[in-house]
């Protein structure tokens, strides 16, 4: 039952996520574009990487249900292609949270700089370390699980970090706080999805925890959406 909700919805959170995220691209462009360039390049990423893997999963029937007797070579690199792009979007999410961090740092961005991009190579190395992956030659897909979860929940701590420090200074941006507002609720429900889709099997958890995804997406780009649509409206010179 779940799952034929979730093959009907799914398509449609889908188009919503991917306008959402067009509407986000269009105001950036129009306005705050070089104060947000990392927002900007964010955004620019995920809408290629999902037009790319839409057209290969119409051409390549990626996303059909397939076993390890009747996958085909294209159906494998698909899926090889999906769980990549998955992580390196995490990442970006959390390369995301740690620029915001230093763009609210005023005076100690020097030393705040060094720091923060330390903590962006620990955070690539560490899912090497910590999950052992296997090469054969590519990664389980249970090691992309891991990773991105653990990317995500790095994330959403930084993303409170940033929350404290923007709340704590006198003079906060306001508009800092909003597009970190709106990444904290994708980074905090992916994490957590993630952490549910590894706990609970079978089909009815696995689209339960789809639908909660796109939605948590959805949320977060409505955010932005509304966040750089009033600064692309509001008149040079005015707060």
């Amino acid at each position: 039952m779940m799952s034929s909700i979730y093959d009907q919805l799914a398509p449609c959170l889908g188009i919503f996520n991917a306008l959402a995220l067009l509407l986000v691209f269009v105001f950036l462009f129009q306005g705050p574009m070089r104060k947000f360039w990392v927002v900007l390049a964010y955004v620019a990423w995920e809408l290629f990487a999902t037009a790319a893997l839409t057209i290969a999963d119409v051409l390549c029937r990626g996303t059909a249900y397939s076993d390890t007797t009747t996958r085909t070579v294209a159906q494998l690199w698909y899926s090889r292609a999906y769980w990549t792009n998955d992580v390196i979007v995490d990442l970006f999410r959390f390369v995301l949270v740690i620029v915001l961090i230093h763009m609210s740092a005023n005076g100690r961005r020097v030393l705040f700089g060094r720091s923060l991009a330390t903590l962006v190579l620990a955070m690539m190395i560490l899912p090497f370390v910590l999950f052992h992956p296997t090469f054969h030659p590519y990664p389980r897909s249970d090691w992309f699980n891991h990773t991105s979860q653990f990317l995500n929940f790095g994330a959403s701590a930084m993303n409170l970090i940033l929350w404290a420090q923007l709340i704590a200074s006198r003079h906060r941006d306001a508009q800092v706080l909003m597009v970190s507002l709106g990444l904290g609720v994708v980074v905090a429900g992916t994490s957590m999805v993630y952490g549910f889709r590894y706990l609970l099997r079978g089909a009815t958890p696995m689209a339960m925890t789809g639908l909660s995804l796109n939605l948590v997406q959805l949320i977060g780009w409505t955010i932005w959406c509304r966040t750089f649509w009033r600064i692309m409206k509001t008149p040079v010179g005015t707060d």
